[in-house]
């Protein structure tokens, strides 16, 4: 860690406390996020430093955890506000391993989301008359895509920026477009449509 963001960290400790505290009770659902965080920073550091140098340094990655604290989030929120652009719906069933990167205007509001889930920036994941998506595992939604309505996705999905999605994808596809179509599924490019 770089001198001046050390210092900052430890500067931050009295803000940081009642955030430590919760994520100490709540380890085993939160670690794995702040893993997944650290690794996409190029930062090698044990969880509880990291932890501590996310909740200074990274707005977003406050979201998510406070979306794993659930009401708990009530008693930190005013000391770390979170990301005001980036909503995570509360009553979603959230897999570990949740990834933010720069999601700025990106709302996610799906039934389901599986493990190691990665979204990026100005995302829609949402409801419509039919109901809300069911992602799974493995699954990186790029910029300025939308998911829509009751669609399943499937796991190892890559969904390509400005896509937009709204019937069911298969597991291991890479799916671009508008609308949008699998260009590749299980490593072969077949250009095919959903």
């Amino acid at each position: 860690m770089p001198l001046f963001k050390l210092f900052a960290t430890i500067l931050n400790i009295p803000r940081i406390i009642p955030s430590f505290i919760l994520f100490c009770l709540k380890i085993n659902d939160c670690e794995d996020d702040v893993k997944q965080a650290l690794v996409h920073r190029h930062f090698n550091s044990n969880v509880f430093i990291g932890f501590c140098y996310l909740m200074v340094f990274d707005k977003t990655f406050r979201n998510i955890f406070y979306k794993r604290i659930g009401k708990l989030k009530y008693f930190v929120y005013y000391f770390m506000p979170p990301h005001d652009s980036f909503v995570i719906a509360t009553y979603m069933d959230c897999g570990k391993g949740f990834l933010g990167i720069h999601p700025i205007a990106t709302f996610v509001n799906a039934d389901k989301v599986g493990e190691n889930f990665t979204v990026r920036n100005n995302v829609t994941i949402g409801a419509s008359k039919t109901g809300r998506p069911t992602i799974g595992n493995n699954v990186i939604v790029n910029a300025n895509s939308l998911i829509a309505g009751k669609v399943n996705i499937g796991n190892n999905v890559v969904v390509g920026g400005g896509t937009i999605v709204m019937k069911d994808i298969p597991d291991n596809c890479v799916v671009v477009g508008n609308p949008a179509y699998i260009l590749y599924q299980n490593d072969v490019r077949v250009n095919k449509p959903l």
